[in-house]
């Protein structure tokens, strides 16, 4: 199949943009995550935004593969939004996938599908697997033989919020990397947290063999 000569471009925003998107993340996120864990979830939460000034947030979510191994933490969101008032769902193309973690295989084709065109995360595959949680990229690389998606494509455009920051002037930087730091010492606690306190029962057989 013919490469898409014109991919999306990759996403650009300012400093006070990610301030406000790691701001959803560790505000709106991160408190359904930790109480997810409880429960046996793993830490991948996700969030829909208005691509407009401010990025108001149109709904924040976290994984809930207990209910439904389907349930990562983007699809989730996708599906707890299709539930909403038809006048309370905007038109994707408007709007901003935020994911705390890189989607996997399953959740940007999820995007994709939902109709979804610019996706921004924090944390790379490179920080799930040290997290403990490889799956991403041994997935990607047994099925389809590859690192990981096109982050480019005639569908969508990814970019990591870490890679955004080094493109901005040295003097913004400072801030929003702290802010960084602090969000990914918590979610360093949370994945702690949920392998100490997740039964092995409770992982699909497919997960044992790596854990």
């Amino acid at each position: 199949m013919e490469r898409c000569p014109t991919p999306l471009p990759t996403p650009v925003l300012d400093a006070k943009q990610l301030a406000r998107l790691l701001s959803v993340i560790e505000e709106e996120v991160l408190p359904k995550t930790a109480q997810g864990v409880k429960e046996g979830n793993k830490v991948f939460g996700a969030a829909v935004l208005r691509d407009v000034e401010g990025y108001p947030t149109v709904i924040a979510e976290t994984n809930h593969e207990m209910l439904c191994p389907l349930y990562h933490g983007e699809v989730y969101t996708i599906k707890q939004l299709s539930e909403l008032p038809a006048d309370q769902r905007p038109n994707p193309e408007e709007c901003l996938f935020l994911s705390t973690h890189e989607p996997c295989c399953m959740c940007v084709s999820a995007i994709v599908w939902a109709g979804y065109k610019k996706i921004v995360y924090l944390f790379p595959y490179e920080s799930t697997r040290d997290q403990g949680i490889p799956h991403d990229l041994q997935i990607m690389h047994e099925l389809w033989a590859v690192e990981r998606y096109q982050v480019r494509n005639k569908f969508c455009s990814s970019a990591g919020i870490p890679e955004l920051i080094q493109h901005l002037p040295e003097d913004h930087r400072p801030a929003l990397t702290q802010q960084v730091s602090r969000i990914t010492s918590k979610y360093g606690e949370l994945s702690q947290k949920y392998h100490q306190v997740t039964p092995l029962r409770k992982c699909p057989a497919w997960q044992l063999e790596n854990l």
